[in-house]
């Protein structure tokens, strides 16, 4: 797998929760999502925030750590996105364990 730094953008139901429950969730926000790995030391990165606040009400950032073509742990957030899985998925790595 080659290095790459991409950008799109989707439409999603959105959830902030805290140890007290859920504290605010949205239906539908337009978020841009930035997408990299470097293949020198099977590392990437993720960034998404919604385009209406600029990231002012919806933003996450983290960290990917991969063996090989798998994906072997995540950090920045509580649960990967779907969106950010299924874009990995698609560029042919292994992610089922982190769904």
């Amino acid at each position: 797998m080659e290095s790459f730094n991409e950008n799109f953008k989707v439409v999603d139901g959105l959830i902030r929760q805290t140890s007290y429950g859920v504290v605010d969730k949205e239906k539908d926000v337009v978020i841009s999502v930035s997408v990299g790995y470097r293949a020198e030391d099977d590392y990437g990165w993720f960034e998404f925030y919604d385009e209406k606040s600029g990231g002012d009400k919806w933003y996450a950032e983290g960290g990917l750590w991969f063996n090989g073509l798998e994906l072997v742990d995540y950090d920045g957030v509580f649960s990967l996105s779907s969106f950010i899985a299924d874009f990995l998925h698609k560029k042919g790595f292994d992610v089922e364990d982190m769904r």
